[in-house]
């Protein structure tokens, strides 16, 4: 469960960065001068996972539980601060919440006994750095503190998160075309990475290391149209695993198609937007259809 926040980073870096860069490219820069109120921005972003393409009514697939689920709404919002055009700093939370009870397991078709839950994430604490400018392209860099304040995090005694996520955006010769790399290295403290055996159960080895990433492309042929695609992989660490070179492949790898549309007249709806999701294993069962809007104040 705790790369969904890192999907929502991803998602909302590509369509606010996408936008900045094409309001950039046309606009030039912004004045340094403003007051601090213009430079204190509130973002929120929803995703809504609607239904597959070859999966039963009223389910979609969660990759990140790797089973069918209700239909589920992903709300991330963050309060951020420019200090000037190479350093910001901001707050951010995520939340999740579903439109049903079940899981249904994907290979038996079982539903299980575990309930989907409404749940709130850990909270970060976050700091851009300047671009690193290159010949190819240009490097971005945000460093987080990832506060223990979810009640799973609480009840597996985590003490607190450190976040690196960078992406490389590649020097195009068109301004209407983006391509990258996207990747983050997230690191769980937690009291004890190995709860020791007790009596009726085994050792647990908690994952104290994702790392994830992929490629990104995207074409924005003017002020009011996008289509962004990814391709996120990711790999973790567990138990006495965590501070060697040994990883596990996590979750399923997969790939995103999305076309978003940006109001040009609605200042504080940023961006709407339709996309399909599908693991690159791929089945009908798995691939999801759904919608996200993003809004500014």
């Amino acid at each position: 469960m705790f790369l969904i926040t890192f999907i929502f980073a991803v998602i909302f870096s590509i369509n606010t960065w996408s936008q900045t860069q094409y309001v950039q490219s046309t606009q030039g820069e912004s004045d340094e001068n403003q007051s601090f109120i213009k430079k204190t921005t509130l973002n929120y972003y929803q995703q809504v996972m609607g239904p597959t393409l070859g999966g039963q009514g009223g389910e979609t697939y969660n990759v990140f539980q790797e089973a069918r689920s209700p239909y589920q709404s992903f709300h991330a919002a963050n309060l951020r601060y420019q200090w000037n055009k190479n350093w910001f700093t901001g707050v951010s939370l995520a939340a999740v919440n579903s439109y049903g009870d079940t899981l249904t397991n994907q290979q038996t078709g079982q539903k299980s006994q575990l309930l989907v839950r409404d749940e709130f994430f850990n909270a970060r604490l976050f700091l851009g750095l300047p671009e690193f400018k290159t010949t190819p392209g240009t490097l971005f860099t945000t460093i987080s503190y990832e506060a223990p304040t979810s009640v799973f995090s609480r009840t597996n005694h985590m003490k607190y998160g450190a976040v690196l996520s960078q992406s490389f955006a590649f020097n195009l010769p068109s301004p209407y075309w983006s391509f990258g790399f996207m990747w983050q290295y997230y690191r769980m403290f937690y009291e004890q990475n190995v709860v020791p055996p007790s009596p009726g159960y085994l050792s647990l080895a908690r994952q104290t290391t994702v790392v994830s990433g992929g490629p990104y492309l995207g074409y924005r042929p003017n002020d009011r149209w996008g289509i962004n695609s990814t391709v996120i992989v990711d790999w973790d660490q567990r138990g006495l695993q965590t501070g060697t070179f040994s990883f596990n492949n996590n979750l399923p790898d997969r790939m995103r198609l999305g076309v978003t549309y940006y109001p040009v007249h609605l200042k504080q709806l940023t961006s709407v937007g339709f996309f399909t999701q599908a693991l690159i294993n791929y089945t009908a069962a798995t691939q999801i259809f759904g919608g996200e809007f993003s809004l500014r104040f």
